[in-house]
């Protein structure tokens, strides 16, 4: 089964271009135009991504800060990147030891880097999934 990554930018154009990238390489993609339209989307429990790419300024300059701060508490386990291009500029906007599950990738952003990103992301998941059900 295809790893579900879920993609919030509100420009087309890279929301096309990475939804492109991400299924050619064998991933199942829902994109959204809004940070409301993706929390929506997690109502359904089966619609549960594994890593949410998102953009900082969508509806606002920090919407895509509010909606990690949302889905960090309420799916600890979901890995996010923040693809924008404000870069470590948002870095101050979370507490000390969050550079181990925030993740900030600049745009533009080469394909083979982001789909490096993507895997290692997707494989602390795995990781911590796995070790968390030997206990």
């Amino acid at each position: 089964m295809a790893q579900k990554i879920a993609h919030v930018d509100d420009d087309p154009d890279i929301r096309d271009a990475v939804s492109r990238i991400l299924r050619m390489n064998g991933y199942d993609v829902d994109t959204y135009l809004t940070m409301e339209d993706f929390i929506n989307s997690l109502q359904d429990a089966g619609n549960l991504p594994d890593l949410a790419i998102l953009d900082v300024m969508v509806e606002s300059m920090d919407a895509g800060l509010i909606t990690y701060k949302q889905i960090h508490e309420r799916y600890p386990t979901m890995q996010a990147i923040f693809l924008t291009s404000l870069g470590d500029m948002i870095r101050p906007y979370f507490e000390d030891g969050s550079y181990k599950w925030v993740c900030v990738v600049e745009k533009p952003v080469e394909p083979e880097s982001l789909l490096s990103i993507i895997r290692e992301r997707l494989e602390d998941t795995k990781a911590t999934m796995n070790s968390s059900q030997k206990t």
